[in-house]
C-alpha cells in the first residue's frame, strides 16, 4: 500500500468521529415502552437504562465532533519505509501533535504525550508491526490508529485530568491482530472496528460520559472483556462468517 492510501484511512477514521453511533429521528418507535397507556413506564428500557438516552426508549448517542489541529507550532512528523523501523515520539507542552506513516514490516511507534492538548495519526501497513502510544495531560485529546496487515498489535492509553474528552479511533485489517484500548477521564469516547481472523480487542473506560462502539468482522471473534464505568454507552456489532465444513475422506 502507498503511504497516501493510509492517509486515506486515517481521514477515513477522523470523519468517524462527528458520525452518531445511534441516531436520535426524534420519533417515538413503535410500541413505546415508556408512552402513555396501560403498562406505561415498566420494565426496560423506560429508567436506569445507560445505554437508553433517546427520549421514549429511543436509543441515541453521539460522539464528539473532534478537532483537528490547523498548523500546529510544534509537531513530530514521521514516515518510513522499510522492515525493522523504530519512530519515537516524546513531546511535552501545551499542545503536542503527531503523525506517523510506516510501510513495512515488524516496524514499531513508541509515542508519547504528556500536558494540554494532544493529537496524533498513526498508520502502518505491513505484518508484525507494533504500537504504543500514551496521552497523558489536562485538555483533550485524540488518537487515530490504522494498521494494515497480519500479526499486529496496538497498546493504547488515554489520561486526561481536564474537563474535555478523550477520544480514539481505530482501524485494525488483517489476521491475529490484537488491539488493548485504556482510557481514562472526564469523557471517554472510543470506536473501535477489526476485519480479519482470530482478532482480539480489549477495552476499558473510566470516568464520566463514556460511550463505545465496538465492530468486529471475521472468524474467532473473541475477548469482550469490555469495562465502562460513567455513563456509559455501548454498541457492539460482531459478524462471523462460519468455519468451513469439513472436509470428506
Amino acid at each position: 500500500m502507498k503511504p497516501n492510501s493510509l492517509t486515506a484511512i486515517l481521514a477515513a477514521a477522523m470523519m468517524s468521529f462527528a458520525a452518531p453511533v445511534l441516531a436520535d429521528t426524534g420519533n417515538i418507535p413503535p410500541g413505546d415502552p415508556c408512552g402513555d397507556g396501560n403498562g406505561a413506564g415498566t420494565g426496560n428500557p423506560c429508567g436506569g437504562n445507560n445505554g437508553n438516552s433517546g427520549e421514549n426508549g429511543n436509543a441515541g448517542f453521539t460522539f464528539e465532533e473532534i478537532a483537528v489541529p490547523v498548523q500546529e507550532d510544534r509537531g513530530a512528523f514521521i514516515s518510513q519505509i522499510g522492515s525493522g523501523n523504530t519512530a519515537e515520539a516524546d513531546q511535552q507542552g501545551t499542545s503536542a501533535y503527531a503523525r506517523v506513516i510506516q510501510n513495512g514490516d515488524a516496524n514499531q511507534v513508541d509515542l508519547r504525550q504528556d500536558d494540554g492538548n494532544h493529537y496524533t495519526e498513526i498508520a502502518q501497513d505491513g505484518d508484525s508491526n507494533t504500537v504504543f502510544a500514551g496521552q497523558d495531560g489536562n485538555g483533550q485529546a485524540a488518537l487515530l490508529l490504522a494498521q494494515r496487515g497480519s500479526g499486529n498489535s496496538a497498546e493504547l492509553s488515554q489520561f486526561e485530568s481536564g474537563d474535555l474528552y478523550s477520544a480514539a479511533a481505530i482501524s485494525q485489517s488483517g489476521s491475529g491482530n490484537r488491539l488493548n484500548l485504556v482510557q481514562d477521564g472526564s469523557d471517554n469516547q472510543a470506536r473501535l472496528a477489526q476485519s480479519g481472523d482470530n482478532n482480539i480487542m480489549t477495552a476499558t473506560q473510566l470516568g464520566a460520559g463514556n460511550r463505545l462502539e465496538w465492530t468486529q468482522n471475521g472468524s474467532g471473534l473473541s475477548d469482550l472483556q469490555i469495562t465502562q464505568d460513567g455513563g456509559q454507552a455501548l454498541q457492539i456489532t460482531q459478524t462471523n462468517t462460519g468455519a468451513p465444513p469439513p472436509s470428506g475422506n
